[in-house]
């Protein structure tokens, strides 16, 4: 049976960086499910949930995530929101393990701040209170994970070395 690894956690916590490198280094495919989505709707990840709203969006993602050939082994790095669906809990707990990337309000506000990349359901300019919000509303489904791991003052390296060990025993 494949290995599927699934990183969940809220917007700037490192699940697409830190999926890349374990991938690597596990020597299986690497897979985005925002990514998947832009190149199946032909639309940024803001463009679908503006156009299509939210509901739509997450039902997107439910196609997407149970389109995955989970006979490979694969590291999937997930949309933050996308284990807010219990048909997307059921399809990850049924293929593989959960890791919750988890970041402080803090560490996620610095990596967001300047970033390019539009964050929809957090607003237009990056906001604590608006990260705090959502991500308040979203921990409690965070903790469907088998693993979390703090991501906060530790780069890549050690990210993804902690994740090995963890997942090796």
């Amino acid at each position: 049976m494949a290995n599927n690894i699934f990183l969940i956690g809220f917007s700037g916590s490192g699940k697409s960086s830190v999926g890349k490198k374990l991938a690597k280094h596990l020597n299986y495919n690497f897979l985005d499910t925002d990514r998947i989505i832009e190149k199946t709707t032909s639309l940024s990840i803001d463009e679908t949930i503006n156009t299509k709203g939210e509901k739509e969006f997450r039902n997107i993602e439910t196609q997407v995530l149970s389109k995955i050939d989970f006979s490979q082994n694969n590291v999937i790095s997930t949309g933050g929101g996308l284990p807010t669906e219990k048909d997307n809990i059921r399809i990850m707990k049924n293929n593989g393990s959960i890791i919750w990337l988890k970041a402080s309000i803090d560490s996620i506000y610095d990596r967001l701040k300047n970033s390019k990349e539009i964050r929809p359901l957090i607003g237009n300019h990056i906001e604590k209170e608006n990260i705090e919000s959502l991500y308040n509303s979203r921990q409690s489904v965070y903790n469907i994970a088998d693993v979390s791991i703090d991501t906060d003052n530790k780069n890549l390296d050690e990210i993804t070395k902690e994740l090995i060990n963890k997942n090796e025993r």
